[in-house]
């Protein structure tokens, strides 16, 4: 198997290998990523205590820059996650707020009262007559964010901010 590099957003690795089409990555790109001073012996500790993260790997055969070929244990994407998780080391106490808030975010309460679902909603046309008249890109962000937030209380989705500016006329009407 040839390894490769691989990024998709704020994750770049540097040893992946894809198996049936999916990203498997090497301890060393995992330690890499988490910043440890000892990459391997950092993903190892963590291993170690936590047996069943193995479950998300696969045994292959690479080939090393030495041209040798070396048996070694690659993790899906959720056995990465599964050691991010229980890592200590900065970035990945990011990433476990990133994942937690988007856990929050999809799966967080639902049951609104009618009563307050109108204010929530009172409260986005507030904020988007604001984000609309902004011209600071700090307030911009910051009201984006509570836009997000109230929405995710109302259970309603994120208003179609791209459509800011514009008059109703340069809208095409569906039919």
């Amino acid at each position: 198997m040839d390894i490769q590099s691989f990024s998709w957003g704020d994750i770049a690795l540097s040893q992946v290998v894809y198996v049936d089409g999916i990203p498997h990555i090497t301890k060393q790109a995992i330690g890499e990523w988490l910043e440890y001073a000892d990459p391997r012996v950092g993903v190892n500790t963590i291993l170690k205590r936590n047996n069943h993260i193995d479950h998300y790997s696969v045994g292959v055969n690479l080939t090393s820059t030495d041209g040798k070929n070396y048996d070694t244990k690659v993790y899906h994407p959720i056995g990465f996650l599964l050691i991010v998780m229980e890592s200590g080391q900065p970035r990945a106490q990011a990433m476990k707020v990133a994942v937690a808030e988007f856990v929050w975010h999809f799966a967080g309460p639902r049951d609104v009262s009618i009563k307050e679902r109108n204010t929530y909603l009172r409260e986005i046309e507030r904020l988007t007559d604001r984000l609309a008249t902004s011209r600071d890109a700090m307030i911009y962000k910051q009201t984006h964010l509570a836009i997000q937030h109230y929405c995710h209380l109302a259970a309603w989705p994120m208003p179609e901010l791209t459509l800011l500016g514009k008059e109703v006329k340069q809208l095409q009407l569906g039919v």
